[in-house]
């Protein structure tokens, strides 16, 4: 290998484990797509060193096939990735005229007991929304995770109620791990709680969250409408990895 394309490899390698360091430091947990840049980061350090071990230039010919089929998987991989992107982004659209029976609005981490900055633009949004929309309620959906002192549907309530929504508006779902068990539990809450049946329902979530989060709710027995919260331009890469492959885990193991 060419000590140009080593240098650019490396360059590559570097940026994806300075991308998880700080994406973990600043969210403070580490998912899927933020672990993702890094493990390709140390892959390709092992590679450039293999490169330059004596196995290597034993039987370079050999090497040099694996490669070239290791470098066709990726670049098929970025063509169903790019696609998947593409359709992400297109169901982005917010429909937020829609009149519907509650809002769900999704977990999306505390820190201790305040949403993360992603979480209060979903609240923000649905703030806007109940405010509009006096009649309709909303279901804060989401479980306690690792280093949160309360549920995020208790962190959501807070925050809403703090913003002047009546508690009364309010439902709790506080079992939910998954976008799947955030539908199917908010629709038993809601039903169980008001004695009525849920139909329509405005999701609030981020944009590259819309497509699977609007797909589950139909197999949860619901007609999803979306407002999409927007998301922060540098965390695009790793929340698009780890949709990327949450979107196909739904597609095979999300079903009732």
């Amino acid at each position: 290998m060419k000590k140009g394309k080593r240098i650019i490899l490396l360059i590559i390698a570097v940026i994806g484990i300075i991308d998880t360091v700080i994406m973990a430091a600043r969210s403070g947990h580490a998912d899927t797509g933020i672990i993702l840049p890094s493990a390709a980061g140390v892959f390709i350090i092992i590679i450039l060193v293999f490169c330059n071990s004596k196995a290597y230039k034993k039987n370079t010919k050999f090497y040099n096939k694996i490669g070239k089929i290791v470098l066709g998987l990726f670049i098929l991989w970025v063509i169903t990735f790019a696609a998947v992107v593409a359709v992400l982004l297109n169901s982005a659209v917010s429909q937020g005229n829609e009149k519907v029976d509650s809002v769900i609005v999704l977990g999306a981490g505390l820190k201790g007991e305040k949403p993360t900055l992603v979480l209060q633009k979903r609240l923000d949004y649905a703030l806007d929304y109940l405010n509009k929309n006096t009649e309709a309620t909303a279901i804060v959906s989401g479980g306690q995770g690792i280093g949160e002192t309360i549920t995020e549907a208790e962190g959501m309530k807070r925050y809403l109620t703090s913003h002047g929504i009546s508690g009364e508006r309010i439902f709790k779902e506080e079992k939910s791990t998954s976008t799947y068990e955030n539908m199917v539990f908010s629709k038993r809450v809601f039903e169980e709680t008001t004695g009525e049946k849920l139909d329509k329902v405005m999701i609030i979530t981020n944009d590259f969250h819309m497509f699977r989060a609007k797909k589950l709710a139909g197999r949860a027995g619901l007609e999803p409408y979306g407002i999409s919260s927007g998301t922060p331009w540098y965390i695009y890469p790793n929340v698009f990895l780890r949709e990327y492959l949450a979107l196909f885990k739904s597609y095979i193991f999300d079903r009732q």
